[in-house]
């Protein structure tokens, strides 16, 4: 299958395609349809997986700096033997190393039992999809073991990370032909219609994850829940910036505070049309209530 040369457009604000990360969750974090998450883990590992356990909405036991707990997108078993972490990340917030380090730190210590010796630790690998690119230069795949400097040689087998850069996977391939690169072309978002169907008779298993996202593309019911989860996230997270942030010095607030009344008002927004009354409003995002009762009137108008 060929692939006309083109620019990679990311995930705008607002979208909802495969590459939105809740949606992602859904289509592959249920057991139910975990053969697709088996064929997808198979084609960019390059091995035969036996047996996959999806492990639904992990948190690990940790807290970040912004005192909010350090939630996985996906985290599979395969075979009894490793543990898999899947994460989908559009947007570069500069700190994919750190972020990396503490999820794949976290799974494999949280893997050891009391009493365990550290070398019963499950090998863990943590997959990275994203919508940018995080190195100038280098392969879209990009495969991060721990090696001495001296000779290269690997110093740890117990954790690897694999880094998937889909705007220089659209950019530079030229025509898809092995499993991985089917389903990096179908990730990306970037295939026009001809090519989708072209994709499909290539590779079913791709086929039948694209029905569910259309499902959740176009059934309201999906829809809502899925809004109702992420507004549910996102009021989770400002209840803990603003616990983190009675904890601060005013000065370090000041600097802080322009952007967080913009997540604020977004917020309040999404609560004014599922109905949530003005105090409940006020309360969780520390508007005022002028502020609130004005955007519930241009709501309305």
């Amino acid at each position: 299958m060929k692939l006309a040369k083109r620019k990679y457009k990311p995930l705008k604000r607002g979208e909802y395609d495969i590459r939105n990360d809740e949606v992602f969750k859904i289509v592959f974090g249920s057991n139910e349809r975990s053969e697709y998450l088996k064929a997808f883990l198979e084609s960019v590992l390059h091995k035969k997986i036996t047996n996959i356990v999806v492990r639904n909405d992990v948190a690990l036991d940790k807290v970040h700096a912004d005192n909010k707990l350090m939630r996985l997108d996906i985290l599979a078993e395969i075979d009894g033997k490793e543990k898999i972490n899947i994460e989908m990340q559009n947007k570069n917030e500069y700190n994919i190393v750190n972020r990396n380090d503490g999820y794949a730190s976290g799974i494999y210590y949280n893997s050891l039992q009391i009493g365990d010796k550290y070398l019963n630790g499950t090998k863990t690998v943590v997959i990275w999809i994203l919508g940018y690119n995080c190195f100038k230069d280098g392969n879209y795949h990009e495969i991060i073991k721990q090696r001495r400097e001296y000779n290269n040689e690997v110093f740890s087998p117990n954790i690897t990370t694999h880094i998937f850069q889909l705007p220089r996977f659209i950019e530079n391939v030229e025509e898809i032909k092995t499993e991985e690169e089917q389903w990096l072309a179908y990730l990306s978002g970037n295939l026009n219609k001809e090519e989708m169907e072209e994709l499909f008779k290539m590779n079913r298993s791709i086929e039948e994850i694209n029905k569910i996202v259309d499902i959740v593309m176009t059934d309201q019911d999906v829809r809502d829940a899925l809004n109702d989860r992420i507004l549910a996230q996102q009021l989770e997270n400002l209840k803990m910036e603003r616990a983190y942030e009675n904890g601060e010095k005013k000065g370090k607030r000041e600097g802080k505070r322009e952007g967080k009344k913009e997540i604020s008002i977004k917020i309040a927004k999404e609560m004014i049309k599922k109905g949530f009354d003005i105090k409940e409003i006020i309360e969780l995002t520390w508007l005022d209530e002028d502020e609130v009762i004005k955007l519930k009137e241009n709501k309305e108008d």
